[in-house]
């Protein structure tokens, strides 16, 4: 499922828990993994993302992070993408980090001109201008991250479909991939997005869910789910 993005909070519930969440992640052949670094008012955030950042914010430290993703780096080979807010990489000195323990930043507050050049994935919206949408797709690396439709991570009834107005603008002026997320936790979810034209999926809260509510063994049955939607041929390879 090289297509899939998948978000877990750093140290969520504990370190070591984590590392066997990345071991599952792994196993699934997942393309990417957004680690959220956690802050102290997660605003745009819904429930679900935030009550993890706040059981993880209080005790973590940069040299932690510094040693949990280079673990990542010597374990696995999916792409690292790092969440966070423009706090966060105030408060652990993001910019300050080893470019090689990452493959992107996705900072939801703040746009980063020259800072982390060549490591920015940017969300995209129907509410942007032409022209912030050309200067965000220039600095683009990695995926297009296209929200779904207006609100907070994880408090979505149903799929919105407002990415649909941008999702063919966009693929026509990058050549990286265009991946949807916000409010996507079905595997008919899923495959709505790819039959729609996006090339992949973004799942962050729902996951977060899952493993909430059923431990490892429900995340595995989560992405079991999930797989075939990929190994279909839906998903671009």
């Amino acid at each position: 499922m090289k297509n899939l993005v998948l978000y877990l909070t750093i140290n969520y519930p504990t370190r070591a828990v984590f590392f066997e969440m990345l071991d599952v992640v792994a196993a699934f052949g997942i393309g990417y993994v957004e680690i959220g670094i956690p802050v102290e008012e997660p605003h745009l955030d819904g429930a679900v993302v935030r009550q993890t950042q706040e059981k993880i914010f209080p005790d973590l430290t940069k040299a932690e992070i510094v040693s949990v993703l280079a673990e990542i780096r010597s374990r696995y080979s999916f792409n690292v993408i790092l969440m966070t807010y423009q706090s966060g990489v105030d408060c652990f000195q993001l910019d300050q980090l080893s470019q090689e323990l990452y493959d992107a930043i996705l900072c939801v507050d703040q746009t980063f001109d020259g800072k982390f050049a060549g490591k920015l994935v940017h969300t995209f919206t129907t509410a942007m201008g032409e022209k912030e949408v050309e200067t965000q797709l220039a600095q683009s690396s990695q995926f297009i991250y296209l929200v779904s439709g207006k609100g907070k991570t994880g408090e979505f009834t149903q799929l919105p479909t407002d990415y649909l107005k941008l999702l063919p603008y966009v693929k026509r002026r990058s050549e990286l991939p265009a991946f949807v997320g916000f409010g996507v936790k079905t595997p008919d979810d899923v495959a709505e997005i790819l039959a729609n034209g996006a090339d992949g999926a973004i799942i962050g809260s729902e996951f977060i869910k899952q493993f909430n509510e059923g431990g490892i063994t429900g995340i595995k049955e989560y992405l079991s789910e999930l797989q075939p939607i990929f190994e279909n041929g839906l998903a671009s390879k």
